[in-house]
């Protein structure tokens, strides 16, 4: 007995060719499509809020970062800005804290960074803001105080110091005057004097650090002042406008390859039964 083969339908197979067939029969959608889709998308980013960035940086720690954004600071500027007006003051505390960036770098500096759509607002809050944070860091109560007290002791000491500097000096001269061999020879004068020198300049030092303190931060620790920004960071138009562009191409490319497999799956009989079973099951008669 011989076997009988059944003749097996060929299915149609899809080369290069096809497929430059296809892209050339819809050459003017996948081109066209998406640049109307790309000049829309950039018409539309015209209309778009402009965001400006003014940016400062101040010499300072992790405390000077946390008074920044701290509702000491921000809640009185809310209300100098009549920001509260609207909304509540927590929703005007957030809504400002999106708007500020402060980033303690390696270097021990703090980069503040305010966004506003007005390059002048931005650079106005950069400026309360960091007037409000020199404030707020200036030392005051039983701290203020104990600083008085103690620039008012170095002070004291500073001055001793040199007084007795000055006098030891006095007797060195008058020494080296006089020719007295005992004195200048010896060395227990010259050693005096510098030890006192060194006392004052420890004395000195000292004040200026506590004058230092209980001045605060000030603008002398101010390494760049807000910058007025000429240059919007957002929207970045051309970069949406090409995204929008590239993703509509990709999509038309793929609507363009699906509506051409289910043509020719309509040609086929077995294919043409498969898709009015999916046609029925999602009653898309």
């Amino acid at each position: 007995m011989k076997n009988t083969q059944l003749p097996v339908s060929a299915q149609p197979e899809i080369g290069l060719l096809d497929l430059m067939v296809t892209l050339a029969d819809n050459c003017k959608l996948l081109i066209l499509g998406p640049l109307v889709v790309g000049l829309i998308t950039l018409a539309i980013t015209f209309a778009w809020p402009q965001t400006f960035e003014s940016v400062a940086i101040v010499e300072g720690d992790q405390t000077t970062v946390s008074v920044m954004t701290s509702t000491a600071v921000l809640d009185p500027m809310i209300i100098s800005l009549g920001q509260n007006k609207d909304e509540t003051l927590q929703e005007a505390r957030r809504a400002l804290l999106y708007r500020i960036k402060a980033v303690l770098g390696r270097d021990k500096l703090v980069t503040l960074t305010v966004r506003d759509e007005s390059p002048k607002r931005a650079q106005a809050t950069a400026h309360m803001l960091l007037a409000a944070t020199y404030e707020q860091m200036r030392p005051r109560g039983t701290k203020k105080i104990r600083i008085e007290r103690s620039l008012v002791e170095a002070n004291s000491r500073l001055e001793n110091s040199q007084l007795a500097a000055a006098a030891l000096q006095k007797i060195f001269v008058s020494s080296h005057t006089k020719g007295d061999a005992s004195r200048v020879s010896g060395t227990e004068l010259p050693r005096g004097y510098s030890d006192l020198l060194a006392a004052s300049g420890g004395a000195q030092t000292q004040v200026l650090e506590l004058e230092a303190d209980l001045e605060g931060m000030t603008d002398s620790q101010l390494v760049q002042a807000p910058t007025l920004p000429d240059k919007a960071v957002s929207p970045k138009k051309g970069a949406i406008a090409v995204g929008a562009t590239l993703a509509s191409g990709f999509l038309l490319l793929l609507f363009v390859f699906i509506r051409n497999g289910l043509r020719s799956s309509a040609a086929d009989p077995v294919s043409a039964a498969k898709l009015a079973r999916i046609r029925s099951a999602l009653s898309l008669r």
